[in-house]
């Protein structure tokens, strides 16, 4: 901390800016009896933040610690009576995640036989290069291929046929051969001519009634 916060600088009521510097000291003996239980409530809370698992786990952890330590202190003494003991490695089930790549295909050494790759001619995937292939071709485009081939079609029929071509153009012109309408079909009628002629008069009565009132 800096000069300035120094808390053996500050004056009485100042609170410390840095109380964490300051060395530990253990519990003064001459206490009230109030601050000795809250002193306890407090050690009770710290201890009761971690839950059963973290304490399991911390016991598990010391016991570990224990079993190494007797282990290693009786190699030391079996060594020192002059027996050698050959500290076997324990082979783990599953995949060590840390020691090694899971799955790994190493590669075979040497160098990798591409002669078939060379001789086979190399396919390369056609992509579209413009928009009409992208898009394929255009409704207007086709019905204009098609009138062209129509044309085309029609010039060669009159080079090796001419009557016979006019013939099948008259014939196609011709309104006659275009199917004529058929008569419509509705439904018969409800109600007859007389029945409406009665409503009709039913309806000018009570209009007439309407009006004298």
């Amino acid at each position: 901390y800096e000069p300035g916060d120094d808390p053996r600088k500050l004056r009485p009521g100042e609170i410390d800016p840095n109380p964490e510097s300051k060395p530990a000291r253990p519990d003064p003996v001459d206490m009230d009896e109030d601050e000795k239980e809250m002193l306890s409530e407090a050690r009770a809370r710290l201890a009761n933040t971690r839950g059963k698992k973290a304490k399991r786990k911390a016991r598990e952890k010391q016991l570990e610690e224990a079993r190494r330590l007797a282990s290693l202190q009786k190699r030391r003494e079996l060594k020192a009576a002059g027996i050698e003991v050959r500290k076997r490695k324990r082979k783990r089930r599953g995949i060590d995640y840390n020691a090694e790549i899971p799955f790994e295909k190493r590669p075979p050494p040497g160098f990798y036989d591409v002669t078939d790759e060379e001789d086979r001619p190399a396919d390369q995937p056609k992509f579209p290069t413009t928009v009409e292939e992208l898009e394929g071709e255009r409704r207007i485009d086709k019905e204009a291929r098609l009138r062209r081939q129509d044309i085309a079609k029609n010039k060669i029929a009159e080079r090796q046929d001419a009557p016979a071509a006019i013939m099948q153009a008259n014939k196609l012109n011709d309104p006659e051969t275009v199917r004529k309408r058929s008569k419509l079909m509705l439904p018969p009628p409800q109600i007859s001519d007389h029945e409406l002629e009665e409503i009709a008069k039913m309806g000018y009565a009570s209009d007439l009634l309407a009006g004298n009132e």
